[in-house]
């Protein structure tokens, strides 16, 4: 018998809050694909660089669109998923011994997804994610998957990605306050990468750069794991504050100058070409050559691609020089600023938009600035689809004699949709 649910998932970001509201049916244990059913977004002035700095604020903008999407459905949500970034988030490698392993002589895969690795949460700071690198037996580094092999000594590498309790607290009062709870945090680059980047990316090696409001998100994938995670203070905020600081403009006249006239390349901007700012001043404007807009943003990029690389420096890796790079994001879709990328930092780039075939009702879920919000309802959908095997799990167990085949079978597919082997957007189109 075949189910409805709503899903509602939220992106919480520096200069504005976009929702958006699926359904997803699951027929006998199969999730189909999400039938995304209304969007929203609002602006918001609650957040410095990813950090909830007043809650009324950031509370009325998600009240906003949930209002919103409640007008279009006539559905009210009650919970979501919600992303989350900010300069608060930390991330580290840990290895960690994994003990009761190889009880049945062979490592099984229900060994691996029962075993709890996650390193303890402090005090100050809450465990967002805790995802596998890599496995260690008897002192040999680097294996994938261990499962099937002998070994009573195992550790495991783990990249775990803690946030600031403090922060969590009022993102969560935030959410509460516009009259829903959260079903779970998502790490937003992470969900960028879900919904931009192919099953061969994430094997070979990629880097996706979101490049949001407050913040640039940087994480990297290899060998379908994810490497390395970090965050820069720097965002498209950045770039239009330049603008609005130098010709004391306002912000929304600089941001639109940005938006309309921007480039990094100053030889693709006309000479001849002026803009105009609305100054602070009542009743003012400012005349601003086209060029010299460009000088500020192309200044900026040079700033936020030196940081990148600064930050990448921390990946140690062999041939880490050679992954490619994926840039998204809002701030991504100034023009010239991959190429400029390109050159900074030595590397592949192509611009990263959203590869979701089942979006197609709503045309601006296809550009890059949406990447997060269908990355967190690929996260949503795969959560539901863990639950589909829980449940599988369990009626098979029920009607078996063969207890240990079926649990190796069963642990087997828990293990294949684990939290850090997220279907890309890539996998979900071609559900049926």
């Amino acid at each position: 018998m075949s189910k409805s649910k709503t899903i509602t998932a939220i992106d919480v970001g520096t200069t504005k809050v976009f929702s958006l509201m699926a359904n997803i049916v699951t027929d006998e244990n199969v999730v189909t694909k999400p039938d995304i059913i209304a969007t929203s977004s609002a602006p918001c002035n609650g957040l410095k660089k990813g950090n909830v700095e007043d809650i009324k604020l950031t509370s009325a903008a998600i009240k906003q669109t949930l209002q919103d999407l409640e007008s279009q459905t006539g559905i009210k949500a009650k919970s979501a998923y919600v992303g989350i970034t900010g300069s608060h988030v930390n991330y580290e490698n840990k290895r960690s011994a994994l003990k009761d392993i190889g009880s049945y002589g062979v490592i099984t895969p229900e060994e691996l997804s029962s075993t709890d690795f996650k390193p303890k949460s402090d005090d100050n700071r809450e465990l967002l994610h805790a995802m596998p690198i890599s496995y260690t037996l008897d002192g040999a580094d680097g294996i994938r998957n261990p499962i099937g092999m002998h070994s009573d000594a195992v550790s495991v590498d783990t990249h775990v990605i803690t946030a600031d309790r403090a922060f969590l607290n009022k993102l969560t009062e935030s959410c509460r306050g516009a009259g829903i709870n959260v079903d779970a945090f998502v790490m937003e680059p992470f969900a960028s990468a879900l919904s931009t980047l192919t099953d061969k990316e994430r094997e070979q090696g990629t880097l996706i750069l979101d490049i949001g409001g407050g913040t640039t998100d940087i994480i990297g994938f290899k060998d379908n794991r994810v490497i390395y995670t970090g965050v820069v203070p720097v965002g498209g905020y950045q770039f239009t504050n330049d603008i609005a600081y130098t010709y004391d403009s306002t912000h929304e006249s600089a941001e639109k100058a940005k938006m309309e006239h921007g480039h990094t390349e100053l030889t693709a901007i006309e000479i001849s070409k002026n803009i105009t700012l609305t100054s602070n001043e009542e009743c003012q404007t400012t005349e601003v050559p086209a060029r010299d807009i460009g000088r500020l943003l192309r200044e900026r990029s040079i700033e936020l691609a030196q940081l990148v690389q600064l930050k990448l420096e921390e990946l140690h890796m062999d041939n880490s020089d050679a992954m490619r790079v994926v840039v998204t994001g809002g701030g991504s879709k100034l023009p010239g600023i991959s190429h400029l990328f390109q050159r900074y930092l030595g590397r592949r780039v192509r611009l990263g938009a959203p590869s979701v075939s089942w979006s197609n009702k709503f045309d601006d879920l296809n550009d890059p600035s949406q990447a997060t919000i269908l990355g967190i309802l690929i996260w949503a959908h795969s959560h539901l689809q863990d639950k589909s095997e829980v449940n599988d799990k369990n009626t098979m167990h029920s009607n078996t004699k063969n207890k240990l085949i079926q649990k190796l079978l069963i642990s087997h597919k828990s293990f294949r949709l684990s939290p850090w082997i997220r279907p890309t957007a890539q996998r979900i189109n071609n559900l049926s």
